[in-house]
């Protein structure tokens, strides 16, 4: 499974943690670890995003006060059909967050945020199970798809 965090530069140090956190679950790409100099940053970006199984955001006062890249990345994984999980920042108001219109988002208490960090975990887990049954499913359908086609090739045979 591969996660792609969305966040303010200005959270790296959060993120850092929630990183660390499900990277046993997941394979997590994010600007600050995974950005290699000289490439292109937004295509480099969108590209995590296109391949991603679930895109996490990081929402705080500091995305909200400066966010329309955060904001250009929810847009890009809504439109890709990605799982968008949100992690809001406690006090963040409803009104600043039309990026996430329609999606459910997990609260980031500001004193102890290791309850949304384990819940998000328990999230990324779930997701993990929906992805490995639906390679599962394709797997089985290309396994049956060659079987046709052999078939079809040894009765054309005879």
């Amino acid at each position: 499974m591969k996660v792609f965090i969305s966040y303010s530069v200005d959270d790296r140090e959060f993120v850092g943690k929630v990183a660390q956190e499900i990277t046993p679950l997941a394979e997590v790409k994010y600007w600050d670890q995974s950005k290699e100099p000289g490439e292109n940053a937004w295509q480099t970006i969108f590209q995590w995003i296109d391949e991603c199984d679930a895109a996490l955001v990081v929402i705080t006062d500091k995305v909200v006060n400066r966010g329309m890249s955060v904001g250009q990345e929810i847009g890009r994984a809504k439109a890709k059909g990605k799982v968008v999980i949100p992690l809001v920042e406690e006090g963040i108001l409803a009104s600043a967050l039309g990026c996430l219109s329609g999606i459910t988002y997990e609260s980031i208490p500001k004193v102890n945020p290791s309850s949304a960090l384990e819940r998000i975990k328990a999230l990324i887990e779930k997701q993990k199970v929906k992805v490995d049954q639906a390679e599962g499913i394709t797997a089985l359908a290309l396994i049956g798809l060659a079987a046709l086609v052999l078939a079809a090739f040894k009765d054309k045979g005879k």
